[in-house]
């Protein structure tokens, strides 16, 4: 559970434009928040609903009120158009551009409502040369260079849609909420998912010499007996002594960076089950959970 204010966003209206997981997921942080959100789903619905698992959407976009309106009629337009006038913040997750194209864009929205905010998320942003190819997350990672980083395989959780575009879009509507208190006015929040992923390189450009990047023996997973598996993530040198007098083993601690050392602690916590190391290790300073 994040730790939202309860009644941070109550009295903001959001009109959610958003499909599948980027927006939805920031939407649906902006329920935890206090928010009154209207999910404007394209005719036939969010395209989630027919994705498995069924339990996703519902989590997604538990707390909104949904609706059906095509921006392509133009009566319905009209009728989304004036939700946005008396609305706090639109939210939408299309190409840059196809929302002008749609006659929604942010000259139209600002002009008629002067105090809403538009966060648009998009995959490449307004100014990548890929800014109008579609994509989803591998893509995203794939084009900021996280990839080799993952040793080129599929991430189990969405990284770039959530890191680079759920919570910066979260963090920039907010601000802009509380500029608005200044200003009156509202603003233009662009969203770019890759851009975004490609920061959560900053420790990953020292490559394998990098802490984290698990070369050496304080932080890394371990096999051990079983099948089971167990993370070490004692960087601070006081973690990395703990775990050595627990495993007593305490000439491993001049040794926290010999990279060495990784195969001699593979074959200790290969002989017996993860069990019985994660029971070894339970003192609250050495930095060891089960995997």
């Amino acid at each position: 559970m994040l730790p939202f204010p309860p009644n941070a966003m109550q009295g903001v209206r959001v009109l959610d434009l958003t499909r599948l997981l980027p927006g939805p997921l920031a939407s649906r942080w902006f329920v935890d928040m206090g928010a009154e959100i209207i999910k404007v789903e394209p005719p036939g619905g969010d395209p989630l609903r027919r994705m498995e698992p069924p339990s996703l959407f519902a989590s997604l976009n538990e707390g909104k009120t949904c609706l059906e309106l095509s921006l392509k009629v133009p009566e319905q337009r009209e009728q989304f158009l004036t939700m946005a006038d008396r609305a706090d913040v639109v939210l939408e997750g299309f190409r840059p551009g196809v929302l002008d194209a749609l006659g929604c864009g942010w000259q139209i929205l600002h002009a008629r409502n002067p105090r809403l905010i538009l966060t648009s998320i998009s995959g490449y942003g307004p100014e990548h040369p890929y800014r109008d190819r579609a994509g989803h997350d591998i893509n995203y990672l794939a084009v900021a260079g996280v990839l080799p980083f993952l040793h080129y395989q599929v991430p189990g959780v969405q990284i770039a849609d959530i890191a680079g575009g759920s919570m910066p879009a979260v963090l920039g509507t907010l601000a802009a909420l509380y500029e608005r208190t200044r200003t009156g006015l509202g603003q233009h929040v662009e969203v770019s998912m890759m851009h975004n992923s490609a920061l959560l390189l900053a420790l990953a450009g020292h490559g394998a010499q990098d802490p984290i990047s698990g070369r050496y023996a304080c932080y890394r997973v371990y096999r051990c007996a079983g099948g089971g598996h167990i993370a070490f993530g004692a960087l601070e040198p006081k973690f990395w002594q703990a775990i050595c007098r627990d495993l007593q083993r305490p000439q491993w601690v001049a040794r926290q960076w010999d990279a060495s050392l990784v195969g001699e602690v593979e074959a200790l916590l290969a002989s017996q089950p993860a069990e019985r190391w994660a029971q070894a290790l339970s003192h609250p300073d050495c930095c060891v959970t089960p995997a």
